[in-house]
This record gives structure tokens, C-alpha cells and sequence, in this order.
């Protein structure tokens, strides 16, 4: 049993951890408007600023720092 719960305990903070590793990494690249050519707007996390910025995404390729609207962006970015 004890087993069992320690388990559980280390799976769960793993899984936090990762999940905010991944937070940091996809809150620091910069814009990146990918290559194909469409035109949406989207939001980016500036981490020297602390501001989520409107760019222009052409609707593939890119990186992650990439979201629908300014809440979002803020959702993902800051603590």
C-alpha cells in the first residue's frame, strides 16, 4: 500500500513538473509567423516583458509560443 501511494505521489509531481518545463520552453521563443500563407492573428508571450504581443501566423510550422487570444497566452505564461 505504501508502495502504491509513493508512486502515485512521484507520477503526479513528475507530471507537474513537466507540465511547467513545458510552460517555460513554450513562453520564451520568440514569435515565429511559420511558412505557409494564411494570415491569423495570434498572441505571443514576450518573456522579457512579461506582455503577450500580437503576430501574424501563416497557419503552419511555427514553434508553440502561439495562442488564440491574449487570455490564453496569459493562462499559459504566467504564474
Amino acid at each position: 500500500m505504501r508502495t502504491s501511494i509513493f508512486f502515485l505521489c512521484v507520477t503526479f509531481l513528475g507530471t507537474t513538473f513537466a507540465d511547467r518545463e513545458d510552460m517555460t520552453r513554450n513562453c520564451v521563443d520568440p514569435p515565429d509567423a511559420g511558412t505557409c500563407k494564411g494570415h491569423y492573428v495570434r498572441w505571443n508571450y514576450d518573456a522579457l516583458t512579461g506582455k503577450c504581443n500580437k503576430f501574424v501566423y501563416s497557419g503552419c510550422n511555427g514553434n508553440r509560443n502561439r495562442y488564440n487570444s491574449k487570455a490564453l497566452c496569459f493562462d499559459n505564461c504566467t504564474e
